[in-house]
């Protein structure tokens, strides 16, 4: 059985924490493992394997890997497969456009494309929230946890700065806002918007506004007992179906229908809850 709860962040984090997802699933005695697809969303996040930690591979790669107790996840390209074998409760830390740039101050684009033990770029502490988390079963408890923990490294995190905000309306607008406006909304022209894009989220913006695209189309899917590819391609900001297959392609590595049937094969659904 799977709980869930999201939770909004507190007021002083709201400017770089986007949400806090609590994940708790009790799997049946002598059950196959869950396997899942994860593709890239223009989300970045902190992961905190509580009880057990997660296997993952890239789906270019042969073999599955056990995660660190906590991962960064920056800008992803690539679709990831995940698997769970025994109970497990994950928190996932999920940030606003360029909050994961502003906590850790690490440029995005060194952190591409792979999940990285964030003992190696936060330190020891985060291992500590996890070993505290650990120690608690209320989700909304550890919630409280993770809240002061964020709360305790406010004072680290880099001031919002107008190209945040410039970001957040590009997700808003669903990756349909032009670039020269969202250069107006940052006060930067073009190039420096390009340049600081890529340090906050690791890509150009135009790649940026494709893959908000992509990730709205794909959540919508998996909420979907019997998509509508022409549907969903509409209501993700898609006005033509080639477009639609390119960036499927690219993000998630095969064609709409091909999705489906894996998601047939491999039913559990990680992104159908996101909300950002």
């Amino acid at each position: 059985m799977i709980k869930l709860q999201i939770f909004d962040p507190h007021p002083l984090l709201s400017s770089f924490v986007q949400n806090i997802i609590l994940v708790d699933n009790v799997m049946e005695s002598n059950a196959p493992p869950l396997v899942g697809q994860y593709p890239p969303t223009p989300q970045h996040c902190i992961f905190l394997y509580i009880k057990e930690k997660f296997k993952a591979k890239k789906i270019t790669d042969l073999d599955y890997q056990v995660r660190p107790r906590a991962v960064v996840v920056g800008p992803q390209i690539t679709r990831m497969e995940l698997a769970v074998e025994n109970d497990h409760r994950v928190a996932i830390i999920g940030f606003m456009p360029g909050g994961l740039y502003r906590l850790i101050g690490i440029p995005m684009e060194e952190i591409f494309d792979d999940g990285f033990d964030a003992f190696e770029l936060i330190g020891n502490d985060i291992n500590e929230l996890v070993d505290r988390c650990s120690e608690i079963n209320d989700l909304g408890k550890i919630h409280v946890c993770i809240e002061n923990y964020l709360l305790g490294r406010l004072t680290k995190v880099k001031e919002q700065l107008p190209i945040d905000r410039a970001l957040t309306e590009m997700l808003r607008f669903q990756g349909n806002l032009s670039i020269g406006q969202a250069a107006d909304y940052s006060c930067l022209s073009i190039r420096q918007f390009e340049r600081k894009c890529r340090e906050r989220v690791g890509f150009s913006p135009k790649v940026y506004s494709r893959l908000i695209r992509f990730s709205h189309a794909y959540r919508l899917f998996e909420r979907s007992q019997k998509p509508n590819w022409t549907e969903i391609a509409y209501h993700s900001g898609y006005y033509d179906q080639m477009h639609f297959i390119k960036d499927f392609k690219e993000f998630a590595g095969i064609t709409p229908t091909m999705m489906e049937e894996e998601l047939l094969r491999k039913p559990l659904r990680f992104q159908a809850s996101l909300t950002f």
